[in-house]
């Protein structure tokens, strides 16, 4: 009787013991295990680069096209559904207009004086389309109803850009739904030859990519432009000569091939201009080179 007594009691432990290890190694429904959570660490700097640095070209190009001395992508009359030309990269393939206008800014851009902003028809380039208003300063703050080359010393500009971009990279097609909307101003306008930017913004991008593994990721980011500089003219200076835009990213991927466990992380993406095409960007420190006219993202 003993021996059955002890028999059953070690019989019971065992139980216990199996099953708290079965405890143990298991995960809950919809949580990940902390190898998994490790694995997506792992992998998610090098799956947010291409779409940030698709985001931050993309950006640079804005600023390029709306300086002031009107090289860049630039349009006479941006009236409804206009086809924005050229994307302030290249001064071969974007032609200066004549008159230095501003680009960005046109005679369908209606002033509002109660706002003291002038409000433009929506525009597209490809799949992007792009709702701007901006405002002119003189050299004290004050609003103008009207551009004008000696004394508008300013401009802020907020712009909204909506739609869908596709591009290849590290063997995969990358199919991005964005929602950006930045404010940037442009100062040192008057008498200087260098004109200089900043500002800040939020965006929101939805990334499927498929090829090696199928992958949806959902970028949320803010971001701030300091002190980027343009030199003048622009058709002989198309690349700031200096200055950063940093964007803080919160990295959601909501699935990894049949996978659908939902990870979270953050990011932060640096790039510092240099005068060229090809600028340094890091994420969280690992060191990338993005390309401003092809927005090719390369891991250094």
């Amino acid at each position: 009787m003993k021996i059955r007594s002890i028999l059953s009691t070690l019989t019971a432990a065992l139980v216990v013991v199996a099953a708290g290890v079965a405890c143990s190694d298991s995960t809950a429904p919809g949580a990940s295990s902390p190898s998994a959570d490790a694995s997506f660490e792992a992998s998610a700097t090098q799956d947010l680069a291409p779409s940030a640095g698709e985001e931050i070209a993309t950006d640079y190009a804005f600023m390029s096209s709306a300086d002031l001395t009107g090289s860049g992508g630039s349009f006479a009359t941006n009236t409804a559904g206009a086809t924005i030309v050229g994307d302030g990269v290249s001064p071969i393939v974007n032609v200066p207009p004549s008159g230095g206008s501003a680009a960005w800014i046109s005679p369908s851009c209606t002033f509002d004086a109660a706002t003291g902003r002038f409000n433009c028809p929506p525009m597209k380039r490809g799949r992007q389309t792009y709702t701007v208003s901006y405002a002119l300063f003189d050299i004290n703050g004050t609003t103008q109803s009207a551009y004008d080359k000696s004394t508008t010393a300013s401009i802020n500009f907020i712009v909204a850009d909506t739609g869908e971009t596709s591009f290849s990279a590290n063997q995969n097609t990358f199919s991005d739904t964005t929602y950006r909307l930045h404010n940037r101003t442009v100062s040192t306008l008057l008498g200087d030859t260098v004109h200089t930017w900043y500002g800040s913004g939020t965006g929101s991008v939805h990334s499927t990519r498929t090829g090696q593994i199928t992958k949806e990721y959902t970028f949320s980011s803010t971001d701030t432009a300091s002190a980027i500089k343009f030199r003048q003219p622009r058709g002989i200076n198309p690349y700031p000569l200096s200055g950063t835009f940093v964007k803080n990213y919160t990295v959601v991927r909501s699935r990894q091939a049949s996978d659908t466990t939902t990870h979270t992380t953050t990011r932060q993406v640096v790039v510092t201009f240099n005068g060229t095409a090809n600028v340094p960007m890091t994420i969280n420190g690992t060191a990338y080179m993005l390309n401003l006219d092809t927005h090719k993202v390369t891991k250094q």
